[in-house]
């Protein structure tokens, strides 16, 4: 299964690049790359904590609000989780439309 494990490591690192490029076109998002499943985006002039409230409402998506994390400084985080492209396309059109 060892060929299967890596070939699904490079799709799954694919997919997180695509993901971080298209997000990285939203306006009032700084994203943080990571190597992990998931990663940081400091949202810029908005409050990440009404993003996520609107993104669970309005489309039925879940993020993480990190506004509240010791670190933060009071800035306005989200913790965006990599899944499947259909998902990641689903994420960034409710990105766009706010």
């Amino acid at each position: 299964y060892e060929k299967d494990y890596y070939k699904a490591c490079e799709e799954f690192r694919e997919e997180r690049r695509t993901l971080i490029r298209q997000l990285s076109a939203v306006p009032y998002l700084r994203i943080i790359d990571s190597e992990a499943n998931f990663f940081l985006a400091e949202v810029l002039g908005r409050s990440s904590t009404k993003l996520t409230q609107r993104l669970l409402s309005d489309h039925h998506i879940l993020i993480k609000d990190c506004s509240g994390k010791d670190g933060f400084d009071g800035r306005s985080y989200v913790r965006i989780a990599v899944r499947s492209r259909a998902d990641n396309g689903r994420l960034t059109q409710a990105f766009m439309s706010w």
